[in-house]
């Protein structure tokens, strides 16, 4: 059933000699335990099978965690994904590093930035989010897990979807709610003072941005613990001024990756920050808890033409 889909409930029934009924039940069970997607267009229901592995890996944790659909194997479920992440999506990293379709991209927190005005709409965390025509919130699935076992205490209902149709989605399984702009930014501010980093992937416009870590995210953790060329650098990176840092290390405790150190100045004992550009990532978490004003700020490093375009028309699917 699932290899002849995008179909609609009429369409199983007759492909496959089984009443209409039943056909639509199954439908509804492979929605609810997260392999296939419903979507109506021009007032048609149709089913489509999970388009990728990823969408495969966030839905069925989704139907775990939320609803019980894969009851009494949930957590099963969630720990095969886990395994996953240290196995078979070794192959498919190296696909996105051939291919550099599937990438994600490191986005600049917004608290970190002195001037806005240099910001482009396709980087710009708040135009991203103006210009979706909806907003939907769900827990993040490479997370979940990680908190549940006291392994992580960041945030988890942070996800943001931004598509019409996939705002539908979560709200009608019942695995997340719609939130208006304000509500978004609310979510923007709370991952930024939580150090968590944000980043989209795709062609503009976006459909999501996910706010995540090292430790849980697949392509972070991917990135940064096993060195896959799968996620690209924000415009920006971070600069040390040495004449105000105060040489309190907290900026070492929130970057995620790496990329800062302490070093002792020439001719005397006290030690100041030193960011590594070519390891900074410019997604700005460092600078938003930095308790200097200007000791530490993100400036751009990178060209325009590494960002997409911001489209205002969007697609509701």
């Amino acid at each position: 059933m699932l290899l002849a889909l995008p179909a609609t409930a009429s369409e199983i029934a007759e492909r496959l000699q089984i009443d209409e009924a039943t056909a639509s039940q199954k439908l509804d069970e492979f929605v609810r335990k997260g392999v296939a997607i419903p979507l109506e267009r021009g007032g048609v229901l149709r089913h489509f099978c999970v388009s990728g592995i990823i969408q495969f890996h966030d839905s069925s944790i989704h139907a775990a965690i939320n609803k019980k659909y894969y009851q009494p194997a949930q957590d099963e479920i969630i720990e095969m994904w886990q395994q996953f992440r240290e196995t078979e999506w070794f192959e498919v990293l190296r696909d996105i590093e051939t291919s550099r379709i599937g990438r994600d991209r490191v986005l600049p927190s917004r608290g970190a930035l002195k001037d806005e005005s240099q910001l482009l709409p396709g980087e710009d965390l708040k135009a991203i989010l103006r210009e979706a025509p909806a907003i939907g919130v769900v827990d993040c699935p490479c997370r979940w897990l990680r908190v549940k076992r006291g392994e992580c205490d960041k945030p988890t209902f942070v996800c943001l979807s931004l598509s019409l149709g996939a705002v539908r989605y979560i709200v009608g399984r019942g695995i997340g709610r719609q939130i208006s702009f304000e509500e978004a930014c609310q979510i923007l501010g709370d991952c930024e003072e939580a150090g968590l980093i944000p980043t989209s992937g795709g062609e503009m416009p976006f459909r999501n941005i996910c706010f995540c870590c090292v430790d849980c995210c697949l392509y972070l953790h991917s990135a940064v613990k096993y060195g896959y060329d799968v996620l690209d650098k924000s415009r920006y990176e971070a600069v040390v001024n040495e004449d105000l840092c105060s040489g309190c290390q907290a900026c070492i405790d929130r970057c995620q990756f790496g990329a800062i150190e302490m070093k002792r100045e020439h001719g005397s004992k006290k030690y100041k920050a030193a960011v590594d550009a070519e390891t900074c990532y410019g997604c700005g978490v460092c600078v938003v808890k930095c308790p200097v004003a200007g000791a530490l700020t993100l400036k751009l490093a990178r060209p325009e033409q590494d960002i997409p375009v911001l489209k205002t028309s969007r697609s509701n699917a």
